[in-house]
């Protein structure tokens, strides 16, 4: 099996609702699921591959988009907390707190128990204090607006929760062995760099950076087991013999022989339904009714004499998954890890399972070149957001010193606001040059730093350049004074203006 991890980085908020519908409540998951880089590529490769290959790629789940997990503090992979861990409701969430796996027998009742969900556990940590990994999506309040009239529309208030900006996932690209090692390095390629992802991927939202990782693959291959526990590290969609979704999980539906059976005492299970927008074809697909990630099922045999099953099941069902829509990351599993096999986790780190290599020869194809001139322009994406990162590093400074030096009421910005820095963004998105963009920002009446505006004149104090005053000076100065390549530098100048929207509105 051919394995590929690796890493997205959010340079933007990425809504992903849980469900498909524009009324109620809007929840985010806490994760990209891998349908979210399958439609990408589907939308890049479908039109120019043979219809073979599509079905190969994108339907057959013979290659998989996985779901791409939160890394820890420390860069170590995560995986959904177990439902059969509790914790003591009283008990503070921390690294070190203690943790019951519950699948091992209920304990006594002198505390309150508490089931660990909806965060992430690294089980190689570096500091215990990176050892869970808790994602909080941030909440915006919108409204549309009147294209007519410029202003906000009647009753159309609404809200987006989404994936915070500046954090890295791990996901992996895996394939069957009688997957092309040509195709299979055309779809990594075309994964790479710079994509859109979400909902609301034309406005403010989406942009996320995608390169290779070589975190390894964490599961070990299992062994011939009488009793197996299958840990689901992406939710499962299950049917029974007449194609109905599933939710008590029988021994054929996860692959395993007909004598095993699932027994209750030791499962642990959390479901989820919902429908997904299939953005090509404008609507909704079949609602889907799956058992949701994190949760922990226990099979064991039932024959006399205790049969088990054989290694070569095991690493079957763990390579390729189990039940439907493996192609869009579902079905993920790890068959009876041993972080489940004592009453209380003992986080050693687990030998990383060695992955193929690919070596192969450029195929000439206009795809292929088309691809490798996109990944040389995206080639640059990492200088460009390093140095915007350190930009901002001297912004937020600014903002203080603005608010020590002069008056500021509270719920006012400073300095410049989260919309004067999406002019900036805008014009540098825009402009044809860099000379042309410091016309546009700081000359003439119509500049967007204007030498009168209020916001843009507020006076800072830097003890390292006593020179600049305020923030039109510090910005004109860092464009003026950047060594980058000119063309480099709008990009720069696009993606700090991004990040210092958010400044700015953290300060109101």
């Amino acid at each position: 099996m051919k394995i590929q991890p690796f890493k997205v980085t959010t340079l933007e908020e990425v809504v992903i609702s849980e469900r498909a519908a524009n009324e109620g409540g809007h929840v985010s998951l806490n994760y990209l699921p891998g349908a979210t880089f399958l439609g990408a590529i589907a939308a890049r490769l479908y039109q120019d591959l043979s219809e073979q290959e599509t079905y190969q790629v994108f339907h057959s789940g013979k290659v998989r988009f996985g779901n791409a997990l939160p890394l820890s503090e420390d860069e170590q992979q995560t995986y959904p907390m177990p439902l059969c861990w509790y914790k003591k409701k009283s008990e503070d969430f921390s690294g070190t707190m203690s943790l019951i796996n519950y699948q091992h027998g209920k304990h006594n009742n002198r505390f309150q128990p508490q089931q660990m969900r909806d965060k992430y556990v690294s089980l190689g940590a570096v500091d215990t204090k990176n050892r869970f990994t808790e994602i909080v999506p941030r909440f915006r309040m919108k409204t549309a607006i009147d294209p007519e009239v410029g202003t906000a529309r009647d009753n159309q208030l609404f809200g987006y929760t989404s994936l915070p900006n500046n954090h890295e996932f791990i996901a992996s690209l895996e394939a069957d062995d009688d997957i092309d090692k040509n195709l299979f390095k055309q779809i990594l390629d075309s994964l790479q760099g710079e994509l859109k992802l979400g909902r609301s991927r034309s406005a403010e939202y989406g942009a996320v950076k995608i390169e290779v990782s070589e975190h390894p693959d964490e599961r070990p291959l299992p062994k011939a087991a009488s009793e197996v526990t299958i840990w689901l590290l992406a939710d499962t969609a299950l049917q029974d013999d007449n194609g109905q979704p599933l939710l008590h999980p029988t021994a054929k539906s996860v692959g395993l022989p007909a004598h095993f059976e699932l027994d209750m005492e030791k499962t642990f299970i959390r479901t989820r339904r919902y429908a997904p927008f299939n953005a090509y074809r404008r609507r909704r697909e079949l609602e889907r009714l799956v058992l949701s990630m994190g949760s922990v099922l226990y099979f064991k045999s039932q024959t006399p004499d205790q049969n088990g099953v054989e290694a070569e099941t095991l690493e079957r069902i763990q390579a390729k998954g189990i039940g439907l829509y493996r192609q869009a990351g579902l079905g993920r599993v790890w068959i009876n890890p041993a972080i489940l096999a004592k009453k209380s986790p003992q986080f050693d780190k687990l030998p990383p399972q060695k992955k193929d290599s690919i070596s192969v020869s450029e195929p000439d194809h206009p795809v292929f070149h088309y691809l490798t001139q996109r990944r040389k322009h995206d080639s640059d994406t990492s200088r460009v957001e390093k140095q915007a990162k350190k930009w901002i590093t001297q912004l937020k400074p600014l903002y203080d010193s603005a608010k020590k030096l002069s008056y500021v009421p509270p719920g006012v910005c400073p300095g410049p606001t989260g919309t004067q820095w999406g002019r900036v963004r805008d014009k540098a998105k825009n402009a044809n040059s860099i000379n042309s963009l410091e016309e546009q920002l700081f000359v003439g009446e119509d500049a967007v730093c204007k030498e009168n505006d209020q916001q843009w004149c507020k006076r800072v104090h830097i003890a390292s350049q006593k020179e600049i005053t305020d923030f039109r000076q510090w910005l004109r100065n860092q464009i003026t004074q950047q060594k980058e390549r000119r063309e480099l530098l709008l990009r720069i100048v696009a993606r700090f203006a991004r990040l210092a929207r958010d400044v700015a509105d953290e300060q109101t």
